[in-house]
């Protein structure tokens, strides 16, 4: 029987594990667009973004027989892209492609979270000056800090998720998300404080 758009992650993987390939493609092209849009943002670049999401599945498939029963299977992938990733960071610089309008897993968009820390205005002058703004600023932020940022706001990944994804205590996590608002705050402080005196001149 073929899978449906109603069978679960969860289903599908262990149809995948009894030698299903028809689950396996049902779970990738569930997958394709959310992990390669995180996999994007982090990059910054299409084609290697490309490369992490095969290499992801590869691994997915590779360490079925490690999944633990019960486990859900969205961190499970999101925590082998992550590590990905790092592996990327590694061997060069990269930019993030992001919005500081975008909302996270609880709803409530970067810019106010970021207004309510810096006690500045949410908005620049255009989107492209807040965007260039905002991903300068995540391109200073330590790689630890970006990711958990990153899946909070720009993958809907609730904390628990993410504490999953990243193989951390769910109180680290939200001080990771805390501590890297606080210096997205700092970091464009100036910016805002540059733009607003220049507005008053």
């Amino acid at each position: 029987m073929q899978p449906s758009v109603e069978t679960s992650d969860e289903a599908l993987l262990a149809r995948v594990k009894a030698g299903d390939e028809a689950a396996l493609e049902v779970l990738v092209e569930r997958f394709r667009r959310p992990l390669f849009g995180y996999l994007h943002r982090m990059l910054g670049n299409a084609a290697e973004a490309e490369d992490v999401f095969q290499e992801t599945f590869l691994r997915v498939v590779k360490h079925l027989p490690r999944f633990e029963e019960g486990r859900r299977v969205k961190p499970w992938v999101y925590a082998i892209a992550s590590n990905l990733v790092k592996n990327v960071y590694r061997s060069r610089k990269y930019r993030e492609k992001t919005s500081i309008d975008q909302e996270g897993a609880e709803g409530e968009p970067l810019s106010a979270s970021l207004a309510a820390l810096a006690q500045t205005p949410s908005e620049l002058a255009s989107e492209s000056e807040r965007a260039v703004a905002v991903r300068d600023a995540i391109d200073r932020l330590s790689p630890v800090s970006r990711d958990a940022l990153v899946l909070f706001y720009f993958q809907g990944l609730a904390y628990e998720e993410i504490a999953q994804a990243l193989e951390v205590p769910l109180g680290t996590v939200k001080s990771r998300i805390h501590n890297a608002l606080a210096k997205l705050a700092a970091l464009l402080r100036p910016t805002l404080e540059t733009r607003t005196e220049a507005e008053h001149a």
